[in-house]
């Protein structure tokens, strides 16, 4: 399983954007997929309920987990699962050191402007203690990509942020820009890679998704779970 965790310590960044979008790229390329809301607002939950039963997303699971989550904790979870996709809460903690402890890589998204770039500090040192909890397991230090989300192409600031962030680690070519596509297609459960599948934010989307996750790292597709089912309510339940 290839679990993918979308962190920041800072909220409005676009995490739940970014996970319910990665985790729809995921499913629709026929992985075994879960998208697993660690926030206590719970927004990738309510994006999952409000899917139509029609929806080319059908079988995407999201469960909602925001207490004493762990890796052993998602692997009961995502049993039978190609891909986790992990929605993270926006403070430090058990859960989001959880989820990097958990993670393949860590998605870190920062939309341009200097307060955001400010607040990296705390999530890069949240990830740092999380490589230290790594290292008992006898695992290596997550990979940390950031991404600049709800971007103005082609204007200074995004690509002075751009800039910034590569001064602190290892930056996404591919950016995600501000498009009123992806409220749009939140608003009735949906990916902009069903709503609009040849559109430029569905093509930033797989291009994202495609550094994310390499072909050459991606698992086989699984069997799907037997239970099925758009989601399953409740608390940690897949």
């Amino acid at each position: 399983m290839y679990v993918i965790a979308i962190l920041s310590l800072k909220g409005g960044v676009g995490k739940t954007t970014l996970a319910t979008n990665l985790a729809a790229a995921a499913h629709l390329r026929g992985q075994a997929t879960i998208l697993v809301d660690l926030d206590r607002q719970g927004s990738s939950l309510d994006w999952g309920s409000a899917r139509q039963e029609n929806s080319k997303l059908a079988g995407l699971a999201v469960s909602k987990h925001d207490r004493a989550f762990s890796r052993a904790r998602l692997l009961e979870l995502a049993a039978g699962r190609d891909i986790a996709v992990l929605d993270g809460p926006p403070w430090t903690g058990d859960q989001s050191s959880a989820a990097a402890v958990a993670a393949d890589i860590v998605v870190i998204p920062v939309t341009p402007g200097p307060f955001d770039l400010w607040a990296t500090h705390e999530t890069l040192a949240e990830l740092d203690r999380a490589d230290a909890i790594r290292e008992q397991f006898g695992r290596g230090p997550v990979r940390r990509l950031f991404v600049a989300n709800r971007c103005a192409p082609r204007t200074v600031l995004a690509r002075s942020a751009r800039e910034a962030m590569a001064a602190r680690g290892e930056v996404a070519e591919t950016s995600i820009s501000h498009r009123v596509a992806y409220p749009e297609a939140a608003s009735i459960g949906e990916s902009v890679l069903t709503t609009d599948p040849k559109g430029a934010a569905a093509a930033e989307v797989l291009k994202l998704f495609k550094e994310i996750m390499p072909a050459t790292a991606a698992p086989a597709p699984a069997a799907k779970p037997a239970s099925g089912g758009a989601r399953k309510k409740g608390r940690g339940q897949a």
